[in-house]
């Protein structure tokens, strides 16, 4: 019984990361605006375990599926983000995102509730990074207000945007963008724009709130 257990197990195993392959292969490759934009030198490449190792290292590590927006397979899919700074000095992200078949809601058109789930996620990351470096789970994103402005495309791949432009003790204020930038003649679209609330957890050690050994954050913005 416990072998057969176990070769049902492998074999649903193997069955998802078929699946998996099947999916990543429906993807189109990661837009050259973004390999040019990580080549330049000018901002550094955020690496996660938990993207980048694979749902078999994330079960064993305590999460329960694969990523919603990072996993290989997920509809809407952040292929990555370049941590930067804005000219205040505050951390900003720029990621490429890809909207598959999955999210399709209308014909040929994406839900907007993915457009939603791709900015919640860079508002969230780059509130991790607002010490300068990221510090995964290190807070949460607790208001997201979203506008949309144009529809996308099923297989469309976007610009996404998220940096911090004020913080108040532990409150990091946050906005974001998705557009299709300027390529091949065409006009940039943006697609949707928000600002949101991100609060780091008390006593992280990116807390920016007052202590007797570190000074008040000021915003600058």
């Amino acid at each position: 019984m416990q072998q057969l257990t176990a070769s049902v197990g492998m074999a649903a195993m193997l069955f998802v990361a078929l699946e998996a392959a099947r999916r990543r292969r429906r993807r189109s490759a990661v837009p050259s605006w973004f390999t040019e934009l990580q080549k330049s030198g000018q901002y550094e490449l955020l690496r996660i375990d938990e993207w980048e190792r694979g749902w078999i290292w994330r079960l064993a590590n305590g999460w329960l599926g694969t990523d919603y927006v990072h996993g290989v397979d997920a509809a809407v899919h952040v292929a990555g983000y370049l941590l930067g700074k804005t000219p205040e000095g505050h951390a900003k992200l720029i990621g490429a995102v890809h909207f598959g078949p999955g999210a399709e809601s209308h014909k040929t058109l994406c839900h907007g509730g993915t457009m939603c789930a791709a900015m919640d996620d860079a508002m969230g990351w780059v509130g991790f990074c607002v010490s300068g470096r990221c510090q995964p789970w290190s807070g949460f994103t607790v208001q997201v207000n979203t506008s949309l402005q144009a529809p996308i495309a099923v297989g469309s791949w976007l610009r996404l945007e998220g940096e911090i432009y004020g913080v108040e003790r532990r409150k990091v204020r946050v906005r974001a963008t998705l557009t299709a930038p300027a390529v091949d003649g065409a006009d940039a679209v943006t697609h949707c724009t928000g600002d949101g609330l991100f609060v780091v957890k008390k006593g992280e050690s990116n807390d920016p709130s007052p202590s007797p050994s570190r000074p008040a954050a000021t915003n600058k913005s």
